[in-house]
């Protein structure tokens, strides 16, 4: 069996294929145009609500569109309908896979950093992410050019570069610790951390990256992992 499986973030669409048993990765894409083929099965994931209706053009019958509902994780959150489907099927697979107490990260578009505290979604907190951030400042202010995300190890930026890129860094990095070392201290637990999104590679020394966790969590919630 060929399973196609599709993660739809806010800016690009992840792809994987999965032959029952090896999960392959084949690329970010713009189009959905481009995942068309003899598929038995399409299992997707979408944060752009605007993109359902082309996903069940272009798969049809073979489309399984994963929703909320669908996915068997206690949600501790006072709005659930607001809440996007990637980040509690993230915490379903490093459940499925890893573990029940966790400190989960996606960075991609918006970095994201939610609880799970015995395998129950807790939240946490959204902000713009690492590449975002450069492009918006290369847009509004006229002295800086783009600029590329890379670590920047420095106590004092002494270039443009070093300056924008490492504020940015120092900045998330700073984001993400207060945060982890906060949740450890209050659940009296030494939680993990689990990286996945586009940048997640940014952040992949302080946890266990994986960036196919979407896809994993998907195929579980098939049956076919």
């Amino acid at each position: 069996m060929k399973i196609l499986s599709v993660d739809v973030g806010n800016t690009t669409i992840d792809a994987c294929s999965f032959d029952g048993r090896e999960l392959t990765h084949l690329g970010k894409f713009k189009s959905l145009e481009d995942l068309r083929g003899n598929w038995d099965k399409v299992l997707a994931v979408s944060v752009r609500p605007s993109l359902e209706e082309g996903l069940r053009r272009t798969f049809g019958a073979k489309l399984k569109l994963i929703k909320l509902k669908d996915i068997p994780l206690e949600v501790d959150y006072r709005t659930p309908e607001t809440l996007g489907v990637d980040r509690v099927l993230f915490a379903y697979a490093v459940k499925e896979f890893y573990t029940e107490d966790a400190v989960l990260l996606s960075a991609g578009t918006a970095l994201v950093i939610d609880l799970m505290v015995e395998g129950v979604f807790k939240g946490g907190f959204i902000t713009a992410g690492l590449g975002l951030k450069l492009s918006s400042l290369s847009e509004r202010a006229e002295g800086i050019p783009e600029l590329k995300l890379k670590r920047v190890d420095l106590s004092v930026g002494r270039s443009t570069e070093e300056c924008v890129v490492g504020g940015v860094f120092l900045e998330a990095r700073a984001f993400v610790m207060e945060r982890l070392n906060l949740w450890r201290r209050e659940t009296g637990r030494d939680l993990e951390v689990f990286v996945t999104g586009g940048d997640g590679w940014f952040f992949e020394d302080i946890g266990t990256y994986d960036p196919l966790i979407l896809h994993k969590g998907m195929l579980r919630l098939g049956g076919y992992l």
